[in-house]
């Protein structure tokens, strides 16, 4: 029902059965996520037996009382999908013959590797010769964490957000673009700033302790294939990367870097909180462990742009107050 009304509501009746765009014109319908539908009991997906309708006849039937033949004319279809799982189902043969079809594959592992490794080299140029030298090896082991993330953690109907791709990987990226040389003089300080983009871009979005503890294996695992003599400090908790020591100071430069330790943030945060009080409606927060981690990974996401998250948690489990403290941190408010 929805499709059609989403259709006709950018149509034109030009004569008595005939509908389209405004004439002289074309219209181009695009439909994304094809094979989102949901399957009813007799198999069947409404919104594609109603678009082969369209696609196979070059019409559809009025909603009226009447039932009249509506002939739609000047329109050009095209579609998108990803492949089946995690809600995404399969999609009548029938009807996807009626397209042309392009498979996007996932580009090479020599692709992706030149891609990165020459974003990471040119941001390392300014930095010493030991932490330079790391790039290919993060690169790899980035390639290799997301194929076991890939393999070992499908999207399922509870799962549905574990979709993995390029993005994940331009993110992780991104993170390491946030560096400075100041803060990364060695080599070993600049591993556990990757396991940390890693952490935050990958590892966030798992919903249980089963997947945390195998990814976390999988981590460590990479550690000792590509970082063996970094793998002991680098692997160390817990990951407080931030730059939001000078919040208050708008003077000072403001570098991501390593806080170290919960007492450390309870103190710039304790700090921010009270400037955001004298300002604003006051906040009660008690600035317990979670609570400063979750500010750190909304802060890490507002600061890098575009910086988009979305928190998921029951009711009253303070989303909103966290949000607005980290905003304020990260100068958005």
């Amino acid at each position: 029902m929805d499709v059609q009304r989403n259709l006709e509501s950018s149509l034109e009746k030009h004569t008595k059965e005939i509908y389209g765009p405004p004439v002289g014109k074309k219209m181009v319908v695009f439909i994304d996520d094809m094979n989102m539908p949901q399957v009813d009991t007799y198999g069947t997906q409404q919104p594609i037996a109603l678009l082969k309708l369209l696609l196979e006849k070059g019409g559809m039937y009025d909603r009226g009382k009447e039932l009249n033949w509506k002939i739609i004319k000047d329109i050009s279809y095209y579609a998108a999908m990803g492949k089946s799982g995690g809600g995404r189902n399969e999609v009548d043969p029938r009807f996807v013959s009626m397209f042309s079809v392009f498979n996007m594959t996932f580009p090479s592992d020599a692709t992706v590797t030149h891609i990165y490794l020459s974003i990471l080299r040119g941001h390392l140029g300014i930095f010493p010769d030991d932490v330079r030298e790391l790039a290919p090896n993060v690169i790899a082991a980035t390639l290799y964490l997301y194929k076991a993330a890939v393999n070992e953690l499908p999207p399922t109907p509870s799962k549905f957000h574990y979709i993995f791709n390029l993005r994940d990987l331009s993110r992780i990226v991104a993170g390491l673009l946030l560096t400075a040389p100041a803060h990364y003089q060695q080599p070993q300080l600049f591993v556990k700033v990757w396991r940390n983009e890693f952490t935050r871009v990958i590892c966030d979005r798992l919903i249980n302790d089963a997947d945390q503890k195998l990814m976390s294996d999988n981590m460590l695992n990479a550690m000792l294939a590509y970082f063996p003599e970094h793998n002991v400090y680098a692997m160390t908790d817990p990951l407080l990367y931030g730059d939001y020591r000078n919040a208050l100071s708008e003077d000072e430069p403001r570098d991501y870097e390593d806080l170290i330790d919960y007492e450390a943030i309870y103190c710039l945060f304790s700090e921010i909180l009270n400037d955001y009080n004298e300002r604003n409606l006051k906040m009660n927060l008690v600035l317990f462990e979670d609570a400063l981690e979750h500010l750190t990974r909304i802060h890490r996401v507002l600061r890098m742009n575009p910086g988009h998250s979305m928190v998921v948690g029951v009711g009253g489990s303070g989303k909103q107050s966290l949000v607005r403290l980290a905003a304020y941190s990260a100068g958005n408010v």
